[in-house]
């Protein structure tokens, strides 16, 4: 076996990319990406299905004809921006190997990548936060395992991580009567005269909202059960959690509601209920990244809510589009770890590259991995083709 890196080496670095990158042999590098827009909008199309369905079941009593098209526009959208970004990153690859007449390490994917993400500067905000979301927060897990920080090993530490985090996202929706953006719970506001609801009228309103997520819990688990062809190995880990996360918060709330301010409450049932983080046991460093990501926009919406037009500086900040720039060197440094340090890619990130690429990363990642004559005698077997047709 070889190191992936070696393709930056001398006899490898000299492959054609027609007969290394290119998904099918004899592909010219303009068929390769037409081929590739296909493809990545076929299987694109098959791993945001729960985009789609999502909205469309815990929404159903509530849709409309404008709801349902908002939805299914949506989707098109998100899976349509994540197939071109693919078919661009492995076309400008052929670019910068026919421009250097090599394989050069940052040009190749790292570089590439990031050209091919400036579509993103066209897609609609929703499909923006949605992606910045998803690959910062993968991008953060990744650069932790990589730089091997105390984190990685400590449950203890992600577990107060995820409370504080817990914080500053309740806090938050507890404000301004909801947050429109994504957390694991969403506890509907407490009225004013709670404090004076007895006992038995809290916890049956308690039960209620538990009922709810133990519904919304059992689907996601049995979505994701079904997504990876194991309904007969059902797990309850999401129920579980949102059980416990949700039960824990309206239990404090019932307790201390009587004895301190309703504000003070909403805090304290915030950050403890987040302890809830300490029985994850399934992917608990890529949660906590996603509440890293998640509780920081939510810091960011409050600082852009505030008025700074006394400082330039401030308004400046303000109005850059924090999103589309981050998106495309995380998406880079992503693609570049998978293909030279897979594992600390993370799972969710590695099936979003590959389920989006028509698994053209992985078949990448399998030929790197080759030893050399391998590799060379794999490529042999395509010919050299030219960049048009």
């Amino acid at each position: 076996m070889v190191a992936p890196s070696k393709v930056f080496e001398a006899p490898l670095n000299r492959l054609h990319c027609s007969r290394f990158m290119h998904s099918r042999p004899n592909q010219s590098c303009t068929e390769a990406f037409i081929w590739n827009l296909y493809r990545n909008h076929v299987s694109s199309a098959k791993y945001y299905l729960p985009v789609l369905l999502f909205p469309l079941i815990f929404n159903y009593p509530k849709l409309s004809k404008n709801r349902v098209w908002s939805i299914v526009k949506n989707y098109l959208q998100t899976s349509s921006i994540g197939s071109i970004i693919n078919a661009l990153t492995f076309l400008w690859m052929c670019i910068c190997r026919r421009l250097c007449g090599r394989f050069v390490w940052g040009l190749t994917p790292y570089l590439s990548c990031c050209l091919g993400a400036q579509i993103i500067w066209w897609a609609p905000s929703k499909v923006t936060q949605f992606y910045s979301t998803g690959i910062v927060h993968a991008a953060i897990e990744a650069m932790l395992r990589q730089l091997d920080v105390g984190l990685v090993h400590s449950h203890a530490a992600r577990t107060m991580v995820f409370m504080m985090c817990s914080l500053v996202v309740l806090r938050q929706q507890q404000r301004t009567k909801g947050n429109s953006g994504f957390w694991f719970i969403k506890p509907s506001p407490l009225p004013h005269d709670y404090p004076k609801w007895s006992l038995e009228r809290r916890a049956k309103e308690t039960l209620m909202e538990l009922r709810t997520y133990l519904g919304i819990g059992m689907a996601l688990d049995l979505l994701s059960a079904m997504m990876r062809a194991r309904i007969r190995k059902i797990s309850l880990k999401s129920t579980s959690f949102m059980i416990s996360y949700m039960g824990i918060y309206r239990v404090i709330q019932c307790v201390l509601s009587d004895r301190m301010d309703l504000r003070q409450t909403n805090l304290i049932a915030a950050f403890v209920s987040g302890g809830a983080f300490w029985f994850v046991s399934h992917i608990p460093l890529t949660l906590m990244s996603l509440s890293v990501v998640i509780a920081t926009q939510v810091l960011w919406k409050e600082f852009c809510a505030q008025d700074v037009s006394k400082s330039r500086l401030l308004a400046g900040l303000q109005r850059l589009p924090w999103a589309k720039l981050l998106i495309p060197p995380n998406l880079a440094y992503l693609v570049h770890s998978l293909l030279f340090q897979g594992h600390v890619v993370n799972g969710l990130a590695r099936s979003f590259i590959n389920s989006t690429c028509d698994h053209n990363a992985q078949r990448v990642c399998d030929l790197l991995l080759l030893p050399a004559e391998g590799l060379l005698a794999t490529a042999s077997k395509s010919s050299i083709m030219p960049f048009l047709f």
